[in-house]
């Protein structure tokens, strides 16, 4: 779980514990970049609005390596509008979940990634 709001992303991350689920949760995306080569997870939580280096940064640098390409990156982001699913499509990420989204949708998504059938959602 990356999120520059720390509580958001320690609130996901626990919850996400408790449903059985290894996390780690970082708070912007220089760290999530190091972190990632640490804890190479099978699905990543993206904020997209982050300051230095933001949402799109981070999906774009995962995406160029072997290492991620088949790691799904969901982007969990107050920004719902198309330009910005569009946008976040071109980057790399594989889905869009709007804040705040329920624990359902959360727990669907990372289903739908296990079973290989995440797919992002069609634009407006």
């Amino acid at each position: 779980m990356v999120d520059d709001n720390r509580d958001a992303a320690d609130m996901l991350a626990d919850l996400l514990t408790l449903f059985g689920h290894i996390t780690v949760a970082v708070y912007g995306g220089a760290e999530a970049l190091l972190q990632a080569k640490l804890f190479v997870p099978n699905v990543i939580f993206l904020d997209i609005g982050m300051p230095r280096v933001d949402g799109y940064d981070v999906v774009r640098e995962l995406k160029k390596s072997d290492l991620f390409r088949t790691v799904k990156v969901i982007a969990l982001t107050a920004w719902g509008d198309n330009e910005t699913r569009y946008k976040a499509r071109l980057a790399g990420f594989d889905m869009h979940l709007v804040k705040p989204a329920s624990i359902e949708e959360i727990l669907n998504s990372i289903t739908d990634a296990a079973n290989g059938s995440l797919l992002y959602p069609p634009t407006g």
